[in-house]
């Protein structure tokens, strides 16, 4: 299974094999942190925990049901709790001139490889995702991590402009 991922003026889309998006989230303002979407009929939200935005808090349905948490070593530590147990999974931007982003769970297995392709047409990131083997991955999960790498790759922008 795959998804491409193109960024939108007001947040980013997630499509399957059909052309309609299967997820469109959206931020509440230009330089906001805060944003949500549909998933699988449920309102799905994401907003900052702490003042420095390393931690966000998740919403499902106005519930808290995981955060995404930046941490030292520049990795994304997401846990998500999706119909079941709360999973953690770790998502790590590898590779310098072949740069892209992977998802582990807590074994270390690959779960899913998101490459980012500069799209020079509208100036943004488009993200080809793809799945590993017959893995379930819920699009929560795909939404979370695409929300973290948005704040991972405006985090670097930043960096490198100072």
């Amino acid at each position: 299974m795959s998804y491409l991922i193109k960024s939108v003026e007001s947040g980013f889309e997630i499509y399957s094999e059909a052309e309609n998006p299967v997820v469109t989230f959206t931020y509440d303002s230009w330089f906001s942190s805060i944003g949500q979407a549909e998933v699988n009929q449920r309102k799905l939200k994401i907003k900052s925990k702490n003042a420095w935005a390393s931690k966000f808090d998740v919403f499902i349905d106005d519930v808290d049901q995981g955060d995404i948490v930046f941490n030292w070593m520049g990795q994304i530590i997401i846990r998500l709790s999706v119909d079941g147990p709360e999973k953690v999974y770790l998502l790590k931007s590898r590779g310098v001139w072949n740069h892209h982003f992977i998802l582990e769970d807590t074994e270390g297995i690959t779960l899913m490889l998101i490459i980012p392709k500069y799209n020079w047409s509208n100036l943004n990131y488009e993200y080809q995702l793809k799945i590993e083997g017959n893995q379930a991955v819920p699009l929560e999960l795909v939404t979370s991590c695409q929300y973290a790498i948005n704040l991972y790759m405006t985090m670097l922008t930043t960096a490198a402009a100072t």
